[in-house]
């Protein structure tokens, strides 16, 4: 188990290089958008990577079913990734927060909805 968490580790503490060298090098008002998307590609896999983590750490707490743990992987991810993507194009209110999480919950909740009807 405790490889487990050191392999999980490495690999965030090489993802955050990854983005530090990669957002350290690019300036965002002259670089083309698919230099963009690639930027956000890896800022959302190192969230993904940092909320496997913290769910792995949670779970010798509290246990989750494995579907449980990929839809709160999912919407979480989902959740920051959109924050973000707003924030960073200066589009994001107070507004925007009270409609985005109720429309996640929503979301997560079609989706477990979905699996129930697929079994």
């Amino acid at each position: 188990m405790k490889r487990y968490y050191t392999h999980k580790l490495v690999r965030i503490l090489a993802l955050l290089v990854i983005d530090g060298i990669f957002f350290g090098l690019i300036d965002p008002r002259k670089a083309y958008a698919l230099t963009i998307i690639i930027g956000f590609g890896l800022l959302v896999l190192t969230i993904y990577t940092l909320v496997d983590l913290l769910l792995g750490l949670l779970e010798r707490i509290v246990t989750f079913p494995a579907m449980t743990r990929h839809r709160l992987h999912t919407s979480i991810t989902m959740l920051l990734g959109l924050l973000i993507a707003m924030q960073s194009i200066g589009q994001l209110t107070v507004k925007d927060l009270l409609a985005i999480i109720p429309l996640v919950l929503v979301a997560a909740f079609y989706l477990s909805y979905q699996r129930k009807q697929a079994n």
